[in-house]
């Protein structure tokens, strides 16, 4: 669970015809530890059901009704299994290090690609003139093709949310096994705020891991994003073999808790004597060299309380703030995708960036003013405290900056 590495081309640089592969293709991920499985082990894949009947008796699961779990587990793992044997997905592999930084008091889970690449080498940088010249320019329009409309059958996991309205999908293209990317069925702009059933839909994955996960969602042009489908990401905690089954930034938000809650008794506020920050009560972790915005969750939270949560955070970052669909956004007919390049990319524009992450145990909200420092390109995963390296050039040069100064780099400083 990495940073993101955005692949870019030359006239559609963030959304090229790529199967569903957004968190660790401009991202990046890593291997967790073995998880053990909750329930009785996956049918053998001789015995399994075909690919796409099984995708489709998954898919329409009746809605409304609540997933056991284990039961969603199994499935998620069985149909990465498939796709693994079946050559539709596949996994790069990484070797994990620790990178401490000792600013923050987090170690840092570094994914450390195993066949790492010689510098690519770059074209000269183009002079400001040239630069607005080319924004300037309309690129031609070529057919573009959604991937998850449909999604592939062999990946297609089933459907999540109260009201059946997401898709749990694998990975195609991953960092780390049992990487789940959680779709809208009908096509909403990934520039959209989170909804409390967006949230709910991620959640219900994130609970049925073992060891509980990381759910993230890349919103803007400077957040990490790589398709402009709405979509959500969930990976298995933990990060790192022999690692505690947290974000390593867990610290960081469990300290603001604990003095928001200092100061709440201090003050004299209700005369409570917890020791720790009440559900959903928004905090700012001044701590940290950029903004950074969290509360705690309840258990079991509500749809309802997890988009007014969201809500909240998003007005702490960017106050008065109020999404607009873009023109071509609100040209699509309802719920229907683009089909060209140029569409595609304009539906997903914003005017603000940012990272939204999810544990059990809390909700983050990070606004965004880069997507790259130096040779790194990130996204949501690197404020959980994971970064994705491919060269040994770039591991230098985290090693020589320190996890910190690059996400104040990218961040938004106070």
């Amino acid at each position: 669970m990495l940073q993101c590495c955005t692949r870019r081309t030359a006239q559609n640089p963030r959304f090229q015809q790529v199967a569903a592969s957004s968190a660790w293709t401009s991202g990046a991920a890593l291997r967790p530890a073995p998880l053990q499985r909750r329930t009785t082990a996956t049918a053998p894949m001789a015995a399994a059901a075909p690919p796409k009947a099984a995708a489709a008796a998954a898919t329409a699961a009746e809605p409304g009704r609540a997933r056991d779990p284990a039961a969603l587990w199994d499935e998620i793992v069985s149909v990465y299994n498939r796709g693994q044997a079946l050559g539709v997905s596949s996994i790069a592999e990484t070797k994990p290090e620790l990178c401490r930084d000792d600013s923050l008091g987090v170690d840092f889970v570094l994914r450390v690609a195993t066949a790492l690449r010689a510098k690519p080498q770059l074209p000269p940088q183009a002079p400001e003139q040239d630069k607005a010249a080319a924004a300037a320019a309309q690129p031609a329009a070529r057919p573009w093709r959604n991937p998850f409309m449909p999604p592939e059958p062999e990946l297609t996991v089933c459907k999540v949310g109260a009201a059946g309205t997401h898709t749990a999908v694998l990975n195609k293209f991953n960092v780390v096994e049992h990487h789940v990317v959680v779709i809208t069925n009908k096509f909403r702009s990934q520039a959209e705020p989170l909804s409390g059933e967006d949230l709910a839909a991620a959640l219900e994955v994130l609970e049925a891991m073992p060891q509980g996960g990381v759910a993230f969602y890349n919103c803007g042009p400077e957040s990490g994003r790589s398709q402009p489908h709405k979509h959500l990401q969930v990976v298995p905690l933990p990060f790192m073999e022999g690692q505690p089954p947290q974000a390593p930034v867990h610290v960081l938000v469990e300290a603001a808790m604990a003095a928001a809650a200092a100061a709440g008794t201090a003050g004299g506020g209700g005369g409570s004597s917890t020791s720790t920050a009440a559900p959903l009560q928004p905090l700012q972790l001044r701590q940290l060299p950029y903004q950074c915005f969290a509360t705690p969750l309840p258990d079991s939270p509500t749809p309802e309380q997890l988009g007014a949560a969201c809500d909240a955070l998003l007005q702490l970052a960017f106050p008065g703030y109020s999404y607009s669909p873009t023109p071509a956004m609100a040209s699509l007919p309802a719920g229907a995708s683009p089909t060209d390049t140029v569409t595609a990319a304009a539906v997903a524009a914003g005017s603000v960036s940012y990272n939204v992450l999810v544990t059990r145990q809390w909700l983050m909200l990070v606004p965004r003013r880069a997507e790259c420092c130096g040779p790194l390109a990130l996204n949501s995963l690197a404020f959980a405290g994971t970064i994705l390296v491919r060269s040994e050039e770039v591991l230098g040069f985290v090693r020589e900056k320190g996890p910190a100064a690059i996400l104040a780099e990218i961040g938004v400083p106070w």
